[in-house]
Parts: structure tokens; sequence; C-alpha cells
């Protein structure tokens, strides 16, 4: 988005054509499957020594008594997992306040329609950039369909080898000098723009996300690796949760925030002044 705005690119990273990066991540998952086997074994193991050695009413008792000890061993061992489960980023959830949003867009177009003929899809990319000839270039990490002057695209998983630190994000990236402070500095971020696209992979246009026709206040869709606040003065009051979220920049006056303006529609920039 700041690299059609401000006809500048993203950063000093190398452009590569366009093409799908592998976003999926995979996730260890712990499990009590294995050590509620071996108790319920030991368990077992030790009813069956009471029950040749004791009278039949001690055998019936402990027979009796074995399933609801089992019961009570697995769900002690399923709360202390799911204890453990919670990560940092879980410890701080409650304090950060951010805008609602999971990466899902359902956009409706300002004056849409008459783009039905001409644009088929959306991608979504970062990096981008449109060359002299009139190419775009960049990583695409998803795509979605457009119709009727609407699309819907879901913004996936970012790899860390994609993201770059927050810090120099807000210096270079936005141009914002002021003194910042940052709940967690080593927060690595990402933002994606998004084009529009004719059924032979031509680039038509891009999508931008504004509250006037002058772009006075520009949201930007980023995805940062963990929850983070940033503060710098009365113009930069950002939070943000691990995943995707959206932001709000109003570049004439370095404002950036995660308050959602009003009027905030989609346009196509060839319908912006």
């Amino acid at each position: 988005m700041i690299l059609f705005l401000l006809v500048l690119l993203h950063d000093s990273r190398d452009k590569t054509p366009i093409k799908k990066v592998q976003y999926f991540n995979n996730k260890t998952v712990k499990t009590v499957q294995s050590a509620v086997l071996q108790l319920i074994n030991k368990k077992m193991k030790s009813v069956k020594s009471i029950e040749q050695k004791a009278s039949n009413k001690k055998i019936k008792f402990s027979v009796l008594y074995a399933p609801f000890s089992i019961l009570l061993i697995i769900l002690f061992l399923c709360y202390g997992c799911q204890k453990e489960s919670k990560g940092d980023d879980d410890d701080d959830k409650d304090e950060i306040t951010a805008d609602s949003f999971n990466g899902n867009i359902n956009a409706k177009v300002e004056n849409g329609s008459s783009y039905n003929s001409t644009v088929s899809k959306v991608w979504a990319l970062f990096n981008a950039e449109v060359n002299n000839e009139g190419e775009l270039r960049g990583r695409m990490i998803t795509e979605g369909n457009y119709a009727n002057g609407k699309f819907t695209i879901d913004l996936p998983t970012i790899s860390d080898q994609f993201l770059m630190n927050i810090q120099t994000y807000f210096t270079s990236s936005l141009g914002i000098n002021t003194n910042l402070e940052f709940s967690k500095p080593e927060t690595r971020i990402l933002d994606v723009d998004f084009f529009g696209i004719s059924s032979n992979d031509k680039y038509i246009d891009h999508f931008i996300f504004t509250n006037s026709t002058s772009k006075k206040t520009i949201c930007l869709f980023v995805f940062v690796d963990s929850n983070v606040n940033i503060e710098g003065g009365s113009n930069v009051n950002v939070k943000l949760r691990k995943g995707w979220n959206r932001m709000y920049w109003t570049p004439a006056q370095n404002k950036v925030t995660s308050i959602v303006p009003k009027n905030m529609k989609w346009y196509l920039n060839n319908d912006l002044n």
C-alpha cells in the first residue's frame, strides 16, 4: 500500500517475479494419549494384583473404583496440558484491544460494477511494484475471486522468513521518526496490497481501503508474529494481536492508529483523486 501511495518501494529487499509462497507452518500439538495409556495400564495391573490377594468383596470394590480413578487421572492431565499450552502471547491478550480482524476480507467496491468485465480476480501481494512496462511484480500469498463489484479473500499465516522488524517498518516504510515505544521491539511484521487482475493474469489496478477519495486515511493490512503495542506521542497509538490486523495511517499527519475511522470504503485507485 505504501509503495503506491508514496511512489516508493516498500524497502530494499529483492523483488522477484510473482509466485506463491509456502505460508503454512507446522505446529507441534501436545498430546496426553501416551501418558494416559501408561497410567491406565499401571492402574489395571494394580487392580489385578488386588484381585488376586483380596476377598471377593474387596475385588468388587476395586473393579468399581478403577474406572473412576482413571477418569480423574484423565481430567487432571488434560487440565494440566491446557494450562501449559498457553504461551506468552496469551499472557497479555487481555491487554491488547485491537481492530477486530481475522484475515477474512469481504469487500464491496465503490463503482465496482464498472470493472466486472475487466477484473476477474484479486491478488494479495507483498513487496509489490509496477515496473515501467506496467508489469506487476512481487510475492503473492493468496488470491480471491472478483464478481459483481465485490471480492472475498482469506489471508493466510505468513512464514517468518518474509517478515521485517517492526521498528524498521515504522521508521523506514511509514516514515514515522518520532519517539516510538514498542512493548515488544523484536516483533516482526509484513503488510500486503491488493490488485485487480484480468482473466489472463494482466494487472488492471490496485485496491485501497480508505475513508475519502483523497485517500486521507488509508488502511494497512499487516501481519505480526506476536502481540505488540506501539505508542508515539498523540499521533501513534497502535495495538496489534499476533496474526492479521488493520492499522489506519494518515500520511499528512504521520498518524497511525488501531481505531477504525468513519466512512471506510473500498476503491480501485483509478477512481481516487
